[in-house]
């Protein structure tokens, strides 16, 4: 359900508030409960817009069609928990005692971020940075706070004179992927998996590209439908709460080794 709101956000933050989309995302985010109960001609209706542009709206957010998304927002609506606990602090705790729960959590993120030293493969990394270094066609796929740290990871390998490709909305995601080749490289990054639910389309284009596939998780046990050339297990799955805290700390080791085995001059200007 996060990936509806993190769809719709993304829409908003970059769209033009002229821009059509842009007016049935607004919507949208104000009023989930009655698009749960609304068939798509009454939604068009109130984005004065025609059933043909909602679907190409829903579409365009990686959905099938209109019955898909609505679907998504009949769960929220119907769900009394209207948020997730992703961090794994009792929220009673939280209710009575902040400072315990901040305690609480931060010895679970310092014993995760401890344990990668038992969990990175640094071989594989280092095979992995080869192929970043050495293709001309590299890209970044993940959602939420997965592609926050690919947007990190760009960044930084952009600083070192390296370009990758990392898009934000899902349409532009499916574009890239189908562009890749076999020369391509493409670095799914998905903590716990749940990129792999609503990507289907890109790992099908990712699929008959026969490019270099690259696996980020902190999930062991997943299967994500197609060859995967290298994998890089940030932990195991009883620890998934705190996976974001190991991708960061996984991409920040990541691109500190590319610079010492990359960058021209390193001995000069490490420090």
């Amino acid at each position: 359900m996060k990936s509806l709101f993190y769809r719709l956000i993304i829409f908003l933050d970059t769209a033009s508030e002229a821009d059509t989309n842009y007016n049935i995302a607004w919507y949208m985010a104000h009023n989930f409960s009655k698009v749960a109960k609304m068939g798509i001609s009454q939604l068009a209706k109130e984005c004065y817009v025609s059933p043909a542009t909602i679907s190409r709206f829903c579409r365009a957010l990686g959905y099938e069609n209109y019955a898909h998304l609505k679907q998504e927002c009949s769960s929220f609506a119907s769900d009394s928990k209207k948020f997730n606990n992703l961090i794994n602090v009792p929220l009673n705790v939280m209710k009575d005692k902040p400072q315990a729960c901040t305690e609480y959590y931060s010895k679970q993120v310092c014993h995760a971020v401890a344990n990668l030293t038992h969990y990175l493969d640094w071989n594989v990394i280092d095979k992995v940075l080869e192929l970043i270094h050495d293709s001309d066609s590299v890209a970044f796929f993940g959602t939420q706070f997965s592609h926050s740290a690919a947007l990190h990871f760009q960044t930084d390998l952009l600083m070192l004179e390296k370009f990758t490709m990392a898009y934000m909305e899902t349409q532009r995601q499916i574009e890239c992927a189908r562009s890749l080749d076999r020369n391509s490289v493409a670095i799914i990054m998905t903590v716990n998996g749940f990129y792999l639910k609503s990507n289907t389309k890109v790992l099908q284009y990712l699929k008959k590209a026969h490019c270099k596939v690259v696996l980020i998780t902190n999930n062991p046990g997943i299967d994500i439908g197609i060859d995967v050339d290298y994998t890089i297990i940030l932990g195991d799955s009883k620890q998934r709460k705190t996976g974001k805290h190991t991708l960061l700390t996984t991409v920040e080791l990541m691109s500190l080794r590319y610079y010492s085995l990359y960058y021209p001059d390193v001995q000069e200007n490490i420090v």
